[in-house]
C-alpha cells in the first residue's frame, strides 16, 4: 500500500450530520444530482480527502465545479467559511465548541499519521525512540551515529509552534516545555519543508503521511518499533496522528449538503475504500 493512501476513515460524524441512511438506498436517493460551484480552502492536509470525495460524487451523482484555493491552515478554513468566502474549510485538528460557535458544522473524515521522516542518505536508521526524538529536538543528539547511522550532522527541519503538526508532536513526545535547538531550520509553509527534506542530505522532519511523501527520497521511521499502519493507529500503539475533516456553514448551499450526504452513503464510503484508503 502506498504511503499517501494511509488514511483511517471515520464516517460516523458524517452520518450524524446528515441523518440516517438506509442500507438499501441508492446513490440517486441519498445524493440527488446537484450541480454548482464549491470553493474549498483551509488546511492542506485535508485537500486530498476532500478532492477524492468530490471526484467520487461527480462520477456517481452530480457535476460539482470545485475551486481549490491556495492551502493555508485550519484557522484559514474556519475563517473562510465563517466569512462566507469558502463553502468547505479543510481542518487538521479537533475543533472546540467556541471555534464552531453557532455558525459552523464540523465533519470528521478520519485521521492521517504524523510520521518522522529522514532523507534517504540517513542509512542504517529505521527506528527511533521517544527519548531520541526529544534529544534531537533539544539538540542533545546532533549526529546520526548516535542512532546507528552515518557520521553526519543531523539537519532538523521544523515548523512553527502554531502549526498543527508541531502541536501534535509536542502533545505526543516533546511536551510543552522542551526548548527546540537553535540549529533547527524552521519553515512557515509545509510545502517548503517537504521540498527541503527531499533535497537535503541527513535531514529529518515530522510530516503528515500524504501524497508528496510517496514521491520523495525519504524513509519513514518506526517509533519504538511501531510503524504507522491502520492497525497500529486503531490500537493506539502508534500515537501521532492528525484528525482530518472540514467545516461547513450550518446552513450550507445545496451543493455542499449534497456532497456531505453522498459521503455518508455506502457508495461514498466504497469510493474511499476502493481508492486504497482504509476503512474500519
Amino acid at each position: 500500500m502506498k504511503a499517501n493512501k494511509l488514511f483511517v476513515l471515520l464516517l460516523g460524524s458524517a452520518m450524524l450530520l446528515t441523518g440516517s441512511c438506509s442500507g438499501s438506498s441508492t446513490v440517486e436517493e441519498d445524493a440527488a444530482a446537484t450541480t454548482g460551484t464549491i470553493n474549498v480552502g483551509g488546511s492542506t492536509e485535508a485537500y486530498d480527502a476532500i478532492e477524492l470525495l468530490i471526484d467520487g460524487y461527480n462520477a456517481e451523482a452530480g457535476e460539482l465545479e470545485t475551486t481549490f484555493l491556495p492551502a493555508s491552515q485550519t484557522s484559514g478554513g474556519i475563517e473562510g467559511v465563517t466569512q462566507a468566502a469558502l463553502d468547505i474549510g479543510g481542518v487538521s485538528r479537533q475543533l472546540s465548541a467556541d471555534e464552531l460557535g453557532n455558525e459552523l458544522t464540523y465533519v470528521l473524515m478520519g485521521e492521517t499519521p504524523l510520521v518522522i521522516a529522514v532523507h534517504e542518505s540517513v542509512t542504517g536508521v529505521t527506528n527511533i525512540t521517544p527519548d531520541q526524538i526529544q534529544d534531537i529536538y533539544r539538540g542533545d543528539i546532533t549526529n546520526w551515529q548516535a542512532l546507528g547511522g552515518p557520521d553526519a550532522e543531523i539537519v532538523l527541519l521544523d515548523l512553527p509552534e502554531d502549526e498543527n503538526e508541531k502541536q501534535v508532536l509536542r502533545e505526543t513526545y516533546l511536551g510543552d516545555d522542551l526548548e527546540i535547538t537553535s540549529k533547527a531550520v524552521v519553515f512557515r509553509e509545509d510545502d517548503e519543508l517537504l521540498e527541503t527534506i527531499g533535497n537535503s542530505d541527513f535531514s529529518m522532519a515530522a510530516v503528515p503521511l500524504e501524497d508528496e511523501i510517496d514521491e520523495l527520497p525519504v524513509t519513514i521511521l518506526s517509533i519504538d518499533g511501531v510503524a504507522p499502519s491502520f492497525e497500529t493507529i486503531q490500537s493506539g500503539d502508534y500515537q501521532m496522528s492528525l484528525p482530518i475533516g472540514f467545516v461547513i456553514s450550518q446552513s450550507p448551499k445545496p451543493e455542499v449538503q449534497a456532497l456531505v450526504d453522498f459521503m455518508a452513503t455506502p457508495e461514498g464510503q466504497d469510493i474511499l475504500v476502493e481508492a486504497e484508503f482504509i476503512s474500519p
